[in-house]
């Protein structure tokens, strides 16, 4: 029992992953076609929610057809060295597996890279993932998956992955599912669990099979007769779904109180779910009237927002969320099962373009201002706009700029006015690799010179010179 059971019954073949059947046979196919030489498209994407699947497919991809994994994680350091030097460097090169056993690939063996939760590489730590990303893309010779909850939140970043990547979606498991596995795990285990037991923990999971085992594992720890009493305790958990299950729930579901329910148990604020359901009602709506009714709801939400933050008296969010879940959802008369592609909030996306820019701009009036003995925001006011002017129209400032405030692909892209995957930013780091390469061949061939080496016989000074006192004119 103190075994992770996620680990322990984690699929060991393709066959063994649940609830994903068009999913696993994309992968297959992808993988088949690597057998039988290079497909057109080296490198796919898993793309779906967390503890579906994604990861669990990949290992039982690389185990059953025997390839090699080289595999990082978000504990691993993943800036641009660290996926050059581990995954970049894998994929081109033979390398040898966990076993030890050498991998040729003039043979044709293979090796599958992994690069997990690559969504949420950012930040400082990160510097330099997502150029790396995109170079791994665009150079690999072995098999890549790269895994994501959010798709667009990579993508957004590089049209490189966008269009030179499979994308393969895995979906919720559903409750049925969910609960035959943990059936069969529970009689593996010894444990006499009823089936209301198993639906609950299932139900609870919503989707998510790493969530199930977990719980399960949890209520059965040192308990072999799991009462309904405990399983009744962890259906009270709030189960955290994504923004999109959300609006689904608000404008596609049959039920307002469902709809409420899920709107209750996000994270986030109501200041941004406002801006969620205002974003998406058009789209979710077409009736006239109906979109009448729904926007009439959410200006009176806006209202009990406006003051909550105003009176500082947070009773009013209860009041703004039922508008904005329950009354939305029954204001809709025509019903329908039409498809809707939910949008992000458009307000929140350029934010958060903004607030990324900003970071970029500061870190980049920091060198300017060390070297300029300025503050940053002196940097930033008064000498970046010239610097910026002279980084795009002169080549040989751009390189020395890059080389001697030591700028990151990031910091090269601002100040281009470029995407960090453009042309113009891979032409500057392929200028600066020639530079590095030409400083290194001068350094190894310049001749060594004769008095360069001959090492001067030291003065010897007798012991009475040494010990004679210096005037003041010999300092």
């Amino acid at each position: 029992m103190a075994d992770d059971w996620t680990e322990l019954y984690r699929p060991r073949t393709l066959k063994e992953v649940v609830g994903n059947p068009k999913a696993v046979k994309d992968l297959k196919d992808w993988a088949e076609a690597w057998e039988g030489g290079r497909p057109r498209k080296r490198v796919v994407v898993l793309m779906g929610p967390p503890g579906v699947g994604k990861t669990s497919a990949a290992l039982a991809l690389a185990n059953e057809l025997g390839w090699g994994l080289i595999e990082m994680n978000a504990s691993d350091q993943r800036n641009g060295e660290a996926i050059k030097r581990v995954a970049l460097r894998g994929a081109l090169s033979d390398t040898f597996t966990s076993d030890g056993s050498y991998l040729s690939s003039k043979e044709g063996r293979k090796k599958l890279i992994v690069l997990d939760e690559a969504d949420n590489i950012f930040g400082r730590e990160d510097s330099g993932g997502i150029p790396a990303i995109v170079e791994l893309v665009s150079t690999t010779r072995q098999p890549v998956i790269l895994i994501v909850n959010d798709f667009y939140n990579l993508s957004r970043k590089s049209s490189v992955i966008k269009d030179r990547t499979l994308q393969i979606r895995f979906g919720r498991i559903q409750t049925a599912t969910v609960k035959a596995v943990l059936k069969r795990i529970s009689a593996e285990q010894k444990l006499v669990v009823s089936d209301r037991v198993l639906e609950l923990v299932a139900k609870n999971s919503n989707g998510d099979m790493r969530a199930a085992l977990r719980d399960l594992q949890a209520v059965g720890l040192g308990n072999a007769d799991i009462k309904e009493e405990q399983a009744v305790m962890m259906d009270n958990r709030l189960t955290s779904k994504s923004m999109y299950d959300v609006m689904g729930e608000v404008f596609q579901g049959d039920s307002p109180l469902r709809a409420r329910t899920a709107m209750m148990n996000t994270q986030e604020a109501p200041e941004h779910l406002l801006l969620w359901v205002d974003e998406n009602l058009p789209h979710a709506y077409p009736d006239p009237e109906d979109l009448k009714r729904g926007y009439s709801l959410l200006s009176k939400a806006d209202l009990f927002v406006a003051r909550v933050l105003i009176r500082q008296n947070f009773t009013f969010w209860s009041y703004a969320t039922d508008l904005m879940s329950y009354g939305i959802n029954a204001s809709r008369t025509k019903r329908g099962h039409e498809y809707v592609r939910f949008q992000f909030p458009m307000y929140l996306m350029k934010m958060s373009r903004h607030k990324a820019q900003k970071g970029i701009k500061n870190a980049i009036g920091l060198k300017i201002g060390g070297a300029c003995h300025t503050s940053v925001r002196g940097a930033v006011q008064d000498i970046l706009p010239y610097f910026k002017w002279l980084y795009q129209k002169n080549k040989d400032f751009r390189l020395a700029a890059t080389v001697d405030y030591a700028l990151e692909p990031e910091q090269s892209a601002f100040l281009l006015d470029e995407k960090v995957d453009s042309s113009a930013v891979k032409h500057l780091q392929q200028e600066l690799q020639r530079m590095k390469s030409a400083e290194k061949e001068e350094h190894e061939l310049k001749p060594t010179k004769i008095e360069e080496v001959v090492e001067r016989e030291p003065i010897e000074r007798s012991t009475e010179e040494a010990m004679k006192q210096k005037s003041l004119f010999e300092f």
